[in-house]
């Protein structure tokens, strides 16, 4: 099965079945890209391929000396987090800056402005809820 590549008409049940199957660490070049477009192409992320081979490389970095063999679902996972993490980064870093550039106007103009509370309805619609 590690041979194969899937086609378009592999069903469904056996991707996933595929993504759960315990599979060898890759130990050479080759064997890495492989393995990283495979994990990359499961994750479905628009950011540059390197930055993502780069956050695999990480992951096996960061596995225990006894896991040779980890699921694709670990990796695809991991990869969506770690995208998920620089969004919610990026949105608490602009949400913190605004909140301190209205604080610093405020100081600078003497005037005491209450904060107002965040909108939930579209905080909620920019997580796609």
């Amino acid at each position: 099965m590690f041979g194969r590549k899937n086609t378009r008409f592999t069903s469904k049940d056996t991707i996933i079945d595929q993504m759960h199957e315990r599979r060898p660490l890759p130990l050479g070049r080759k064997e890495f890209e492989e393995w990283s477009e495979r994990i990359i192409a499961g994750a479905m992320i628009e950011a540059d391929k390197e930055s993502q081979k780069f956050a695999l490389a990480n992951l096996i970095l960061h596995l225990g000396p006894t896991e040779s063999h980890k699921e694709d679902a670990f990796f695809i996972h991991s990869l969506r987090k770690f995208a998920a993490n620089q969004v919610a980064d990026a949105m608490r870093t602009e949400i913190r800056d605004r909140r301190k550039a209205e604080s610093s106007k405020e100081e600078k103009s003497g005037e005491v402005v209450p904060n107002p509370k965040p909108d939930e309805t579209k905080i909620l619609a920019n997580q796609g809820v």
